[in-house]
């Protein structure tokens, strides 16, 4: 998901909307402009120049001439974003609020902008933006996890379980819907519902539940079961960190110090790390059991700087300046 609106003030009603961002219809010079100044958006939002990234977008937007469609609603979403980054909370909140008057079902507008509400400590229109997110799209699984976590790390954990209570009534009988159930169920700690829903969508061919059942059993205790279903995960999903860390962190349990190293540095090289923190700590870990205490010490040096409040590691780093 993606971000923003139209360079307009105020509340945008749609018919504002369809003439700020109007598109589609132009010749194909504004087309071929268009899609330029989307790219050196695109660019700029990469680099971390977000305003020059939001100019690059409204121009984009701005070679719109008679109709909306999905590529102007694709840049209104980047936009969005780079105003966040910039620093502008509210004209991104705009341009949500823009995509939802032009479309009252965009479930996807209504999340991004809860999410924004929710880190402006906005909660009450947080929790009515998700709410009409799920009801726009009830049978989106995805949706449901996201809001489950956003509002757990928010503090609001009984809201956050209503959502996943809510994603395990979804009907569906795909590979993917026992896939996703069984992750809701072991979220909500259920284990044995969880572990019900994932064989079956193991049965079914669900790659997805492969890792998601290794991870029911891993908590339930059986790491030998789990580090054989992470083993057979990553044999096809080599770009999943979070997998190549949690077999990373079993094989370093299990004493196989190089095996261990292997897949959490593939997991650390990987584009999109949740955990580097600990991934790191678990690298640095392998170093020392295996005797490589001058590699520790390289990798720790960086570590501590990074992350200055682990006490505990800057107390390990004096040690390993002795060896």
């Amino acid at each position: 998901m993606k971000l923003q609106k139209i360079k307009i003030d105020g509340m945008l009603a749609a018919g504002i909307l369809l003439a700020g961002m109007a598109a589609g219809c132009g010749n194909s010079k504004n087309k071929e402009d268009q899609e330029a100044y989307r790219q050196i958006g695109i660019n700029n939002l990469e680099q971390g120049k977000y305003d020059d990234a939001v100019d690059a977008f409204q121009k984009a937007l701005d070679q719109s001439l008679a109709t909306i469609g999905a590529e102007e609603l694709d840049i209104c979403y980047y936009k969005a974003q780079a105003q966040y980054m910039a620093g502008d909370t509210k004209g991104a909140l705009e341009t949500y609020t823009a995509l939802i008057d032009y479309d009252k079902k965009n479930a996807d507008a209504y999340y991004l902008r809860g999410s924004l509400y929710l880190l402006e400590g906005e909660d009450k229109k947080a929790l009515a933006d998700y709410a009409s997110a799920v009801e726009n799209d009830d049978a989106n699984y995805d949706l449901y996890i996201q809001a489950y976590s956003d509002l757990t790390d928010a503090g609001f954990s009984d809201e956050a379980k209503q959502y996943l209570e809510d994603a395990v009534q979804v009907s569906g009988k795909d590979a993917q819907d026992y896939a996703m159930r069984g992750k809701a169920y072991a979220l909500l700690g259920e284990y044995d519902k969880a572990a019900e829903q994932l064989d079956k969508a193991v049965e079914l061919k669900s790659d997805d539940a492969i890792l998601y059942r290794a991870q029911v059993y891993e908590a339930a205790g059986d790491s030998d079961k789990a580090q054989s279903l992470y083993e057979e995960y990553v044999k096809t999903n080599e770009d999943n960190p979070a997998a190549l860390g949690s077999l990373g962190s079993m094989l370093l349990e299990a004493g196989k110090y190089e095996d261990a190293l292997n897949y959490i540095q593939t997991a650390l090289a990987s584009e999109d790390v949740e955990d580097e923190q600990n991934l790191r700590r678990n690298e640095i870990l392998a170093y020392e059991y295996k005797g490589d205490f001058a590699s520790a010490k390289e990798k720790m040096a960086s570590y501590v700087e990074d992350y200055p409040e682990d006490e505990t590691a800057a107390r390990e780093y004096q040690f390993l300046q002795t060896r």
